[in-house]
């Protein structure tokens, strides 16, 4: 059928969680009942059906089990697509979900730069590492400067300062390349 956008599992599951949701108020976001393994990616699935179709109570629940999801969740391997889909299915002024992924990635946010899916994310998902250091930036006090060790990139020749706990591993911000010490990249 012309013009018409054909729908994957993930959307068909979205649909079938929105028509539950209407006659029994609820729906099941966990991975078994609906076929989906992320619970995340589905509640940004289902949220962005009730947005379509206008069914602000099935939005709402959305959001609160999406909350519940990314606060147990955030550090599994789902997270990184999880901010894709949420970037790529919300519009820049609802804010709802964005925010809480960003406040899940600052709080977490030296757990999950050691991860090169999540680093991957910030160079690729539009307006996620934009808001992320909004965010970061707005935590910290007028006049509160934190200072951290500089590092420079032996990869991209990048200078970048990090505020961690040191003898960690980490990822260039810019290249991604991964060093498990890197002492011997402090700037002095």
């Amino acid at each position: 059928m012309e013009g018409t956008i054909p729908l994957d599992d993930d959307d068909v599951s979205a649909v079938e969680a929105m028509l539950r949701f209407l006659y029994s108020f609820d729906y099941d976001a966990s991975g078994s009942a609906t076929g989906i393994a992320s619970p995340m990616v589905f509640n940004v699935k289902v949220y962005s059906i009730a947005e379509k179709y206008d069914v602000p109570a099935l939005k709402s629940i959305a959001s609160q089990k999406f909350k519940e999801s990314v606060k147990t969740c955030w550090n599994m391997d789902d997270f990184p697509p999880t901010i894709t889909e949420v970037y790529g299915s919300t519009p820049p002024n609802d804010q709802e979900l964005r925010r809480v992924i960003v406040d899940a990635a600052c709080e977490h946010i030296t757990e999950l730069l050691q991860k090169q899916g999540f680093c991957d994310i910030l160079g690729e998902t539009v307006g996620f590492a934009s808001d992320l250091v909004q965010i970061q930036a707005s935590k910290r006090g007028p006049d509160e400067k934190q200072t951290g060790i500089k590092y420079q990139c032996p990869n991209c020749s990048e200078q970048w300062e990090i505020v961690a706990p040191s003898g960690s591993a980490y990822y260039c911000p810019h290249c991604g390349i991964h060093r498990s010490n890197w002492g011997s990249c402090i700037v002095r």
